[in-house]
């Protein structure tokens, strides 16, 4: 029971120790954002590079982090069938609530902006961000267990809006006038039935881009690269 406990509270602090790692990663990126808008004069670059720097440090610590806290809990797991049992459940929450790299069957739809389209300029936004919340409500609705735009874990906080030159996910910016990938795990059979039905993409969409989808039994979507605070919803105790 004694080592049970120590274990459990080696977890606890690896998982204190990744948020705080992640928030710092988090506070890099935002910096680096910061610093996008000119990038021309040579302390900018400089400042840019030194953050790229930082910023792979940081996501190995995280990935350290992440490999040691998974080795304790594969241990735990193993001592008895109620560890097995959490253990079990907490992978299906990382995998809810994107907490974890995963990979499984499913499809990717390429949304490519055409090349000037009556006229159009490098300016005019070709995607928009209800294009993106449309295709990934049908989606879900496709029982999609995990989806991702460029590669950007969306989980139920993930918001899509525009935002003036580009797109706004999960606080990454993306280009309305570049290809945006969408990739989503599940039934690749009912997926692209569902992206496949009237209505689902569109028609404002498909004059303006090309739209192919790819089938798979192998799609790998990263996790989720924000931490989950709650400061207002708390569990109700049952008496």
């Amino acid at each position: 029971m004694k080592k049970f406990k120590s274990q459990v509270s080696i977890g606890i602090i690896c998982v204190l120790l990744g948020f705080m790692l992640s928030y710092q990663f988090k506070m890099i990126n935002k910096q680096s954002s910061a610093v996008e808008p000119d990038t021309n004069t040579p302390e900018i670059i400089t400042e840019n590079e030194q953050l790229k720097t930082s910023k792979q440090e940081m996501q190995k610590k995280i990935d350290e982090l992440d490999a040691k806290t998974k080795e304790y809990e594969s241990t735990s797991a193993g001592k008895d069938e109620q560890s097995g049992v959490i253990y079990k459940e907490l992978q299906e929450t990382r995998i809810l609530t994107g907490g974890t790299e995963v990979e499984g069957q499913g499809m990717t739809i390429y949304i490519t902006p055409k090349s000037n389209i009556f006229g159009s300029s490098s300016e005019d936004q070709l995607i928009n961000d209800t294009d993106l919340v449309h295709i990934v409500n049908e989606l879900n609705a496709a029982d999609a267990e995990a989806i991702s735009i460029n590669d950007i874990r969306l989980t139920s906080r993930s918001g899509i809006r525009n935002a003036g030159n580009a797109i706004i996910i999960n606080d990454e910016k993306i280009s309305y006038n570049k290809r945006i990938t969408i990739k989503a795990i599940g039934k690749n059979d009912i997926l692209e039935s569902a992206i496949n039905f009237p209505g689902a993409i569109s028609q404002s969409l498909t004059q303006t881009c090309d739209i192919t989808m790819e089938k798979s039994d192998k799609v790998v979507i990263p996790k989720y690269n924000k931490t989950y605070n709650f400061e207002f919803a708390k569990p109700i105790e049952k008496k």
